[in-house]
């Protein structure tokens, strides 16, 4: 294959992996707009939680009871929205690394042909082994995240019923 093919050839798969980019991208925003959405929610029902508790004139313990659950019902749902946004960020820079790879590759692939670089030698393709391994670890760390919430309102839900007390059938 003459270089000139081969080089074409790099283009077209360079271009179809920024494609791809850019539609990770839109999609990476437009989870990040849901979680916004939802953390204005969480923010709205927590302003309007405190101005309940704050106008509650005589002490009502079914009132009390219903307002400290609906608080930790608020509480549970702003540490899920806390990790779902870290996982997002983590996300986010994945998304980065990988734009900057391509950036890097179109800059290659635009030298002239003298300047072209060889075949990967073996320390090329170690360092891109240890890109990659370093590139699973980030998404291991982004699944221990999300397990972790999972854990986490388990753990509220069993809170929850243990509060509640035995169910009669």
């Amino acid at each position: 294959m003459s270089r000139n093919t081969e080089r074409k050839d790099r283009s077209r798969m360079l271009a179809k992996e920024q494609s791809l980019a850019e539609l990770e991208q839109a999609i990476g925003d437009r989870e990040q707009v849901g979680a916004d959405r939802e953390q204005a929610r969480i923010d709205l029902e927590q302003l309007t939680h405190d101005e309940q508790r704050e106008q509650r004139s005589t002490p009502d313990h079914r009132q009390a009871t219903i307002l400290d659950d609906r608080q930790a019902r608020i509480d549970r749902e702003q540490i899920t929205r806390d990790v779902n946004q870290e996982a997002l960020d983590h996300a986010q820079a994945g998304r980065d690394d990988n734009q900057e790879a391509l950036d890097e590759t179109q800059a290659l692939i635009n030298l002239p042909t003298s300047q072209q670089p060889e075949t990967a030698g073996p320390s090329a393709i170690q360092r891109g082994a240890t890109s990659r391994a370093r590139a699973a670890h980030e998404r291991a760390d982004a699944a221990l995240i999300r397990a972790q919430a999972a854990l986490t309102r388990a753990q509220a839900a069993d809170s929850r019923a243990q509060a509640l007390g035995p169910t009669v059938d």
